[in-house]
């Protein structure tokens, strides 16, 4: 049997577009015929993208699938399969709490609001989660998950940050995505 991909997606404070991100992600994947398990603690968002979303497709005649709303990544609603995924929306308050879905994640992506989002010392928490992670991994033997780096709507207008961001990834070791104000950005997703 297959394992279960998860993709989490995160950053280093709120308001950075991570839930919205994910929803949009899981909505791809339904259509795409997957079953998306979301691990989310924004229930008012779900709540108000899933309306929106089901009045959308029954205008146009379309079926739409819902997500589990998953408690945790322990019991899942569906086995292994291929067309089977888990998406993880971690706020920044909560990343100490979920870390260890760090260190089984497949992907990790990171919203990216300025450039002290990558100003890390030893005491810093989203540094420490992503550190520990790699820390899990080369313990499994296992290689660092697929990072991407998508730098948010507000701050993708400035040029300085997205060349400082090339600089970035080099030395953390993530791709670059087009902001999310691009729709290209779910393509490199």
């Amino acid at each position: 049997m297959a394992e279960i991909p998860i993709i989490v997606i995160s950053s280093s404070r709120e308001g950075t577009g991570k839930t919205t991100l994910a929803l949009n992600l899981a909505a791809a994947m339904w259509s795409d015929g997957y079953n998306v398990g979301l691990l989310t603690n924004d229930n008012i968002a779900v709540q108000n993208f899933m309306q929106k979303r089901h009045k959308l497709c029954a205008r146009h005649n379309i079926k739409m699938p819902f997500p589990y709303l998953l408690q945790n990544i322990d019991k899942l609603p569906f086995g292994p399969s291929e067309k089977n995924v888990i998406i993880a929306d971690i706020a920044a308050a909560d990343t100490q709490k979920y870390a260890a879905i760090f260190g089984v994640a497949h992907t990790l992506i990171t919203v990216a609001a300025s450039r002290e989002d990558f100003d890390w010392d030893i005491n810093h928490p989203y540094a420490n989660v992503i550190w520990q992670a790699k820390k899990i991994r080369a313990a499994k033997g296992t290689p660092f998950m697929n990072w991407i780096v998508v730098p948010d709507q507000l701050t993708a207008a400035s040029v300085n940050f997205t060349d400082e961001l090339g600089e970035l990834a080099k030395r953390h070791g993530f791709r670059v995505a087009a902001p999310l104000h691009y729709r290209s950005a779910f393509q490199h997703i």
